[in-house]
């Protein structure tokens, strides 16, 4: 009896991972996920590389395949469809990007590279094709959303995830709280405490971004859709049927917003256990008896892309400190560097930063880089060019843990100024440390969390219950707008009904008093009349 008793035991906690049996269901999972950008890309393959290990059978659209064939998972290549801009590339250019040649960069990108390549993609348009069946759809939703018409075409729900904080048309679609008077834009670089002006300009660049994407890539999105199936309903009917939007933040960083039950935070999703470094660059970094600096820029923005003069800049600084540096550099050959400098075209970033070794990180402000250099406690002195990246290192300056070097600012005074003060203060490691401790304080691990909410949306065949009934309103309704219309109108109302009612008896009082007094004084000079 007791090994009986001990085998269902076993059996419960084997199958009772994520609290329910269904865990032994094997569910077919459509993944379709065409931007051009590895660090995008890196938010949705763990949660995909975790399914496929749990049995589900995972299909992707990717433009990164693996090289290995992976258990459980097909890949279909699309690299070869779309292509990031040359100027989302080049340091220069896109660090000539406001917020409104951002605005103009993000409809260039979703609709002329993402929506006029899409019709010569073969393998998006075979799958339109397919009479396969899934249970749910996972998309990125961050420059259109007309990869949707999938899961009407399959008639599932559907996941989508965003690489950054909200957006504020995605919190207009999930019903989720998104005053600008203190949730930033993510292009404003405001934190959440912001004064009167910075309120003003994050109040029109919200109101920008909202008319920006209505009316120009969602319109654009509604032309593809019907471009590829005729009897698609409408791009608003398409949003509707979003169960679940993941979002990549974390209160640790990011500036704490309200989130409703249909948004989940998985911010850090894609920081894995560390591995070994490639042996060349852990003897470089082991044998630096003052630390090593890693500088990279990400993986859009290629550091050889850097004007001469800001190059020579950052190689003065590195010359003239003790520690080791290693640069990711796309280039062959790096003109005037010094012998404490290694370069490589390619380096393993989350296994650099986990070093003890590694005393500073420069980094363009990613929210992937970022989130991994606080998780291993890493000062950061960010450059940031574009998008939500000046955000990012705003708030890690706003907790001691680095510092922002403005691309315009860059010379050698400033930069070697900057480096050392974040290498030799003990303050900044000190503030890294303590964000590290509350980055990495949940209760959940992101990727558990959004296996979770993915099983949880497919075991109930989509999620609109997660919905508030915010994300159905009209806006004059969302902002109480007829309800203030109808209070100010009932109180003018009564105002006036108590008005006229109190001016009507006053009238009558004063004509009781004054027009008696008239007739008593009229009556005695009838009397001396008659006298």
């Amino acid at each position: 009896m007791m090994i009986y008793s001990s085998v269902i035991t076993l059996t419960v906690i084997f199958f009772g991972f994520s609290g329910h049996f269904d865990i032994c269901s094997s569910y077919k999972i459509l993944a379709v996920l065409p931007f051009p950008s590895k660090s995008h890309y890196a938010i949705a393959d763990p949660l995909l590389m975790r399914l496929s290990e749990l049995g589900h059978e995972v299909t992707v659209y990717t433009p990164y395949p693996k090289k290995e064939k992976i258990p459980n998972r097909k890949e279909f290549d699309i690299g070869h469809c779309f292509v990031a801009p040359a100027a989302v590339n080049s340091m220069d250019t896109s660090a000539s990007l406001g917020s409104s040649s951002f605005l103009k960069l993000y409809v260039t990108f979703s609709s002329n590279i993402l929506g006029r390549t899409f019709g010569q993609c073969e393998p998006l348009l075979e799958l339109l094709k397919s009479t396969e069946k899934f249970d749910v759809l996972l998309t990125e939703t961050f420059m259109n959303d007309f990869m949707l018409m999938y899961a009407w075409k399959f008639n599932v729900p559907v996941i989508t995830y965003i690489p950054n904080v909200m957006l504020p048309w995605l919190s207009n679609r999930m019903g989720n709280p998104d005053n600008p008077s203190y949730v930033p834009n993510i292009i404003s670089g405001f934190l959440g405490e912001m004064n009167f002006f910075q309120r003003t300009e994050n109040t029109i660049l919200y109101i920008l971004s909202l008319i920006c994407h209505k009316y120009i890539t969602s319109r654009n999105d509604d032309i593809m859709i019907r471009k590829h199936l005729e009897l698609a309903p409408s791009i608003e009917e398409h949003i509707r049927n979003i169960s679940l939007l993941f979002v990549s933040m974390n209160s640790a960083i990011n500036a704490p917003i309200p989130l409703v039950p249909g948004v989940v935070d998985i911010g850090g999703i894609h920081i894995k256990s560390s591995k070994p470094i490639p042996e060349n660059i852990e003897k470089f970094i082991n044998e630096s008896k003052h630390g090593v600096v890693y500088f990279c820029m990400g993986s859009l923005l290629r550091g050889e892309t850097f004007p001469p003069e800001k190059r020579e800049a950052f190689l003065y600084a590195f010359s003239k400190i003790p520690q080791r540096v290693l640069w990711k550099w796309e280039g062959d050959v790096l003109p005037g560097k010094s012998d404490n400098i290694m370069i490589s075209k390619w380096m393993p970033q989350r296994d650099i930063l986990a070093h003890p070794n590694v005393k500073l990180f420069i980094s363009h402000g990613g929210l992937l880089g970022t989130s991994e250099a606080v998780y291993e406690g890493v000062p950061v002195l960010g450059i940031p060019i574009f998008g939500d990246q000046r955000t990012n290192i705003k708030s890690l300056e706003a907790n001691g843990a680095g510092e922002l070097l403005d691309y315009n600012e860059i010379s050698k005074e400033v930069v070697l100024e900057k480096i050392q003060r974040l290498l030799n203060d003990p303050k900044y490691k000190e503030n890294a440390k303590l964000l590290s401790d509350r980055y990495r304080d949940r209760p959940m691990s992101p990727l558990d969390t959004a296996v979770y909410w993915t099983e949880y949306v497919i075991r109930h065949k989509g999620a609109p219950h997660l919905r508030t009934a915010a994300a159905d309103m009209p806006w004059y309704q969302y902002l109480l707008l007829d309800v203030i219309a109808f209070i100010v109108a009932v109180l003018v109302a009564g105002l006036l009904i108590i008005y006229y009612t109190t001016k009507f008896i006053l009238r009558a009082i004063y004509g009781l008093i004054c027009g008696g007094g008239a007739k008593k004084g009229s009556s005695k000079s009838d009397k001396k009349k008659r006298n």
